[in-house]
């Protein structure tokens, strides 16, 4: 994350009360914006789901922290200088495509940036977020209301990419029943 121009890390401020540059900010906010509908293309599984929630390390609700591993969209800070370095997005899986899952993780961060959006407060226990999405099918219905993300796939592929998802959704079998079915208890 770097200017133009610069061989400076861009995202890192301490002037600023987060310790993270506005352009870092608004990147940031621009993916907790979208983070719902994100994760129909980082987490595109029925199976994808078991991994997300409290107590995983990769949060439960649309929040952002700094160092802290229970969040889905961490700031990372260097260990000798203690500024802000990077920003890690934790909700990916092994079965996205990785190419279309970059696309969009990077669309919506640049939305952001682009649009000079605001970032919201850091998590804490006193704050109550809105929950992230407990299945496929919930985050695909958060895409389907994602103006911005429909429009980086353009009409054909997210209509393509919705339908197939879905029906990924209705008919893949748990991890559970998989199992069983491969142990002949079916």
């Amino acid at each position: 994350f770097k200017d133009i121009g610069s061989t400076q890390n861009a995202f890192s401020d301490s002037s600023r009360p987060t310790g993270i540059s506005r352009k870092g900010e608004s990147f940031i906010e621009g993916l907790l914006d979208h983070l719902s509908s994100l994760l129909s293309f980082s987490l595109p599984t029925v199976n994808s789901y078991r991994r997300v929630g409290a107590g995983c390390w990769t949060g439960s609700s649309v929040d952002w922290s700094t160092e802290d591993k229970e969040v889905p969209v961490r700031v990372c800070v260097d260990l000798n200088t203690r500024k802000a370095t990077n920003v890690e997005y934790k909700l990916a899986d092994a079965t996205a495509n990785i190419y279309l899952e970059l696309a969009m993780i990077l669309s919506a961060g640049m939305e952001g940036l682009k649009s000079g959006k605001e970032l919201r407060p850091m998590a804490s226990t006193d704050a109550v977020a809105a929950p992230l999405p407990q299945s496929l099918q919930e985050s695909l219905e958060c895409l389907k209301l994602d103006n911005f993300l429909l429009s980086v796939l353009g009409p054909e592929l997210s209509t393509a990419y919705i339908a197939v998802r879905e029906y990924e959704a209705t008919n893949e079998i748990s991890l559970e029943k998989e199992v069983a079915a491969a142990l002949g208890n079916t």
